[in-house]
Formats: C-alpha cells, structure tokens, sequence
C-alpha cells in the first residue's frame, strides 16, 4: 500500500511538466494551470477518461471549476486531490481524446476567471506535420518511469509516406533521447492525408530524473522535425475560443458562444454548439458517471497499469548503449498551431 501511494504522489508530481503555465485572476485572485494529462479507465471499451490538471490558487481558500471542450460542453470536477500552499491536482472525467478550449474558475466570492486551454503543437517541415495531444498514461514506480504520448502525423507531401513508432524519440529536460518500446503498427498515410486516427507511443525505462520536454520525428537526421514542450505549448487565441466578434471579457458561465472554424487539427471538434437540452443531458451523464465511480474507477485503473507494470519492463530496452545527448535540441523545425 506504501508503494501505490508513493508511485501515486510521484505522478501527481510529475504531472506540472506538460506545458508552459497559463494564468488568470479576477483583481484579488490569481489562478495558474501548471499542465495536464490523461489516464485511461480500466476498460478498453470505455468511452471515457480521467483528466487530471494541476492547478495553484492564490488570493483565495477555494474555487469552483468548469472545463468546456470544443463542443461546449461543460464538465464538472469530479475529484479534488489536494497538495501543499494552494496548489491541487484536479480530476475530470471526459470523452476519450476530447479536445478542450476553456477553464471557468470562480473563486470563493470573487468575480468568474476564464483561461484559455493550451492549443495543440505541432511541427513540420515540407514533407509532413506532426501534432502533439499530450500524456495519455504515466507509470511510475521507485526505479523508472513509463509514458504514453498521443500523436498524429500528416503527409503534406506528394509521394507515400511511411510512419512507425521508431520514427519518434522523447526528449528529457537534458536533451537525453528516449526510444518507444510500444507503439503502433507501422502505416502507409497517402499524400496530403494524415494517420487514419491519432497514434499512442510508449516510452518504458525512463529515468525518474527525466522530465519530458521534446519530441522528435527522424532525430538527428537532415529531416529531423521537434516540437519543444517548453516553448511550443501556448494557450488558444480568444478567437478561436470565443468566436471572431467575442472577447473574453464577454465570456458568460454558460452555454458559451461556438468555436469558430477551426484552422488546425487542435479545434477540428470545435463546431456549432449543441442544444441545450443535449448540452444538459451531456452534462448530466457525466456527473452521474463521476459522482458515483469515479472512485472505483481510479482504483480499477491503477490495477490495470500496475498489472500492464511487468509486461512493459519486460519490454524495456538498454537505452544507455546507443545514448546521445543532444543539450540544446537542435536542427529542429516548428510551427504552433493556433
């Protein structure tokens, strides 16, 4: 039990690293999303996931929070996971891969803050595009750790382009690369055609001290294209969130106006809000799945990854043989999609 607590408080840690911090206040408060990321229910047809964002709160005891995707669907907290001096890692649960726009912070008798969600990065260079969505697992016990990022590349080019895990590699804060020992199968994306759906990679064997910081496609090679997580993970403009003709200090609790049309893959979901009634019973079904298993739920998923644990160190390959360190990342390409 020590050790699945340990393991549990090193991820609520290791979860700040995700993302440049973004940041809001009402005059007297201050709020800083610290970063976010995903884990899966124990359920491989589950349509659902955890969503766990770190958030410090200063000026005020406590918050209300809303997180509203593309679709304008709000979701509640369903889990609050306090940590120490006003910071706390706050838990939703939302549709698997859902793509998010807006947090509604209302802190305790202060006026409603709106913080614009990170937009999605991505690379490129003539050939093709990769886009980042992020951790979507992430085990830890007392030796390593093991990480699962989501991506998605496009062919911009015009001849078949051949795409395999082995493609990428995961950059630390040291420039120390990573190679996937999990991923998916190898696919052929035709021209000006992306990957058929977004694609996981596993990284095991990662050292407790490595904070994930890049990732790179073809490193260390002439075609080598980066997306920097330090610098390339900037919040949504107001008007892909609010519309062309909106600010954010128009921003109402809800419904919120729609997206307007997106130019990227990071607002594709963004479309013409729902009704209300189908926002309402959205909203209701997702807190009644979270008011009454969320719990259970997390215990389930931390057996999962605990029971999937030996499998992937089975898995680990010696990635101190072929190591390079490469400090300041370089001959990289990058592109921020707005």
């Amino acid at each position: 039990m020590r050790s699945i607590i340990i393991a549990l408080l090193l991820v609520l840690a290791l979860a700040t690293a995700q993302a440049v911090p973004l940041q809001g206040s009402d005059g007297n408060s201050t709020v800083v999303l610290f970063g976010a990321s995903r884990t899966p229910l124990d359920d491989e047809n589950a349509t659902h996931e955890i969503l766990k964002v770190d958030v410090g709160l200063m000026g005020a005891e406590n918050a209300t929070y809303q997180l509203i995707d593309a679709d304008n669907i709000i979701h509640p907290v369903g889990l609050y996971k306090p940590l120490s001096s006003g910071r706390q890692t706050i838990w939703f649960l939302c549709s698997n891969d859902r793509l998010m726009k807006l947090i509604n912070v209302t802190p305790n008798g202060g006026a409603p803050i709106y913080i614009n969600w990170w937009a999605t990065p991505k690379a490129s260079n003539e050939n093709l595009i990769i886009r980042y969505y992020g951790i979507t697992d992430w085990l830890v016990n007392s030796d390593e750790q093991a990480i699962v990022v989501q991506v998605r590349v496009q062919n911009n080019g015009t001849k078949d382009l051949l795409v395999s895990p082995e493609n990428f590699t995961l950059l630390d804060q040291w420039g120390w690369p990573y190679q996937p020992t999990l991923g998916f199968d190898t696919e052929v994306v035709a021209p000006q055609n992306a990957t058929a759906e977004r694609v996981k990679l596993g990284f095991t064997g990662v050292s407790l001290n490595s904070r994930p910081a890049a990732l790179a496609y073809d490193y260390m090679t002439a075609n080598q294209i980066l997306i920097n997580f330090d610098r390339d993970y900037v919040p949504l403009s107001d008007e892909l969130v609010y519309g062309s003709n909106a600010t954010k200090s128009q921003a109402p609790a809800q419904p919120l106006p729609a997206v307007a049309a997106p130019a990227s893959d990071q607002t594709a979901a963004a479309q013409t809000a729902p009704s209300e009634a189908a926002q309402d019973s959205a909203k209701e079904n997702a807190t009644t799945k979270i008011g009454t298993s969320i719990k259970d739920k997390i215990a389930a998923s931390k057996a999962r990854l605990a029971a999937t644990k030996e499998s992937l160190d089975q898995k680990t390959p010696d990635t101190g043989e072929n190591a390079s360190v490469s400090s300041d990342f370089t001959n990289s390409t990058s592109s921020i999609s707005a």
